[in-house]
């Protein structure tokens, strides 16, 4: 299993994924955070999901967009 955050427009189409649920991280003194536009929104999953496995960009939207949760 994956942690992933998967980020939705205001339409509701996946437009990011970032690996885990945190999204800041401080290493060595520098500290770096994932901020999105308003209106999107963030979707916590966990998925039994490869990404080394996927090889197209498709292919990796295709099996993120099947974990996004419908409202």
């Amino acid at each position: 299993m994956i942690k992933l955050t998967l980020v939705t427009d205001a339409k509701g189409k996946l437009i990011a994924a970032v690996q885990g649920h945190e999204l800041s991280h401080k290493h060595d003194g520098v500290e770096a955070h994932v901020t999105f536009a308003h209106g999107h929104k963030l979707h916590k999953i966990e998925a039994d999901i490869n990404l080394e496995e996927l090889q197209e960009a498709e292919e990796l939207e295709t099996k993120l967009a099947k974990h996004i949760p419908k409202h």
